[in-house]
């Protein structure tokens, strides 16, 4: 009987814990006036509000993905539109830690948005052409040889609707967080002139 209460303990946590979290993110509903007026943003809504609008995208969001961020799926690291044919993403590299391999993909590794190189080897460096991708690949990862420490902007290009990848270095030897970049970006961009 003992061991049953025990089980049944242990058992009731997960639900605690659920129950908790639910009550916790519905009072934050009620204290927040535009949470109240505003559907709660579900996480398939949020994927769809960082969706790329290029049809070759297929409607998600592309992200940098490789060794630069162990692969993780991360919203510092999703592709933006700059413009109507290219889409970027900032990482900070390493020279010592090149070369780096990576891809675009979406969050699934879906084929159809599994962007890696199309024709081998599939070797980026400073000054290199832009690089045909393959929507559909599997592992064929690309690398970037990185010569000195610093910004890198990965993009994908569109040429009539064929994406291509290409890298360019930003700042030399200036390292800090895909957080920090971004944010330095969008101040940039949209930081209202003084007069």
């Amino acid at each position: 009987m003992k061991n049953l209460k025990i089980k049944a303990w242990w058992l009731g946590i997960p639900f605690l814990a659920i129950a908790l979290s639910a009550c916790q993110s519905s009072e934050e509903v009620k204290d927040d006036p535009k949470a109240a007026t505003v559907a709660p943003q579900t996480e398939l809504s949020q994927v769809e509000a960082d969706a790329l609008d290029h049809p070759i995208f297929k409607g998600k969001a592309i992200y940098l993905r490789g060794e630069m961020n162990d692969y993780g799926v991360q919203r510092a690291y999703r592709l933006r539109k700059i413009s109507d044919n290219e889409y970027c993403a900032l990482a900070p590299l390493r020279s010592d830690w090149s070369p780096y391999k990576f891809k675009f993909a979406d969050a699934s590794w879906t084929n159809g948005t599994n962007f890696g190189f199309a024709v081998p080897p599939g070797v980026l460096r400073a000054g290199s052409a832009k690089l045909l991708l393959n929507p559909k690949s599997r592992f064929e990862e690309i690398r970037y040889e990185a010569d000195s420490d610093g910004i890198y902007r990965f993009c994908i290009m569109l040429d009539h609707d064929v994406p291509y990848v290409s890298v360019n270095q930003l700042e030399d030897g200036k390292l800090t967080t895909a957080e920090e970049l971004i944010k330095a970006e969008i101040e940039r961009e949209f930081s209202v002139p003084k007069n």
